[in-house]
């Protein structure tokens, strides 16, 4: 069977240079977001860049927790802790890709990480399993309401961005509990 080939999209006919601009007027058409609005897109970009950052803190918390815990539930705590850290970095990169899917840079430069996310310093050497459930679930709990303020932000401006926003919000959601659960 013959293929009607002048029904295909035919590719650019421009230059190299001309490609190389990403900043192209047509470039901005393929950014699945309402570019007209700028004030949105700055919304959604500075929801996504600061639950970045917050991920990134709890991500490096939960290594650091992970490596200083110490006490009877030692295994389970560093075990855990381990799982959460790889949690922080997995939905971290989908925070990024979706900053980029809307055509936004990210920043994680350690300095930009540390003034964002605003969740302070755990405490330094090793940690008694009470210090890093109450240090960890504190953090967590923190950055859970944050994520449930920016949904309502989000309102209507960006479905897509609020359900990776809900999933995450979940997600926090059940690891307090998990560490409360370690508390009573």
């Amino acid at each position: 069977m013959k293929k009607d080939h002048a029904a295909v999209p035919v590719a650019s006919t421009r230059n190299a240079d001309e490609l190389a601009n990403f900043n192209q007027f047509e470039a901005n058409e393929w950014v699945p977001f309402d570019v007209a609005n700028p004030d949105q897109k700055i919304l959604v970009v500075g929801i996504l860049q600061a639950t970045l950052a917050e991920l990134v803190a709890l991500h490096l918390s939960a290594k650091q927790a992970r490596w200083n815990v110490q006490g009877a539930l030692f295994y389970a705590l560093h075990d855990r802790m381990n799982e959460y850290a790889a949690e922080y970095l997995n939905f971290s990169d989908q925070i990024a890709e979706r900053s980029l899917h809307i055509g936004s840079p990210v920043d994680l430069r350690l300095a930009t990480v540390a003034e964002t996310a605003n969740l302070g310093e755990l405490p330094t050497g090793f940690l008694a399993e009470c210090h890093l459930l109450t240090s960890m679930t504190e953090r967590t709990y923190i950055v859970a309401v944050r994520i449930r303020q920016r949904i309502e932000q989000l309102g209507s401006v960006d479905s897509t961005t609020s359900q990776l926003l809900d999933t995450l919000s979940r997600m926090l959601d059940k690891q307090v509990w998990q560490l409360r659960s370690h508390m009573r």
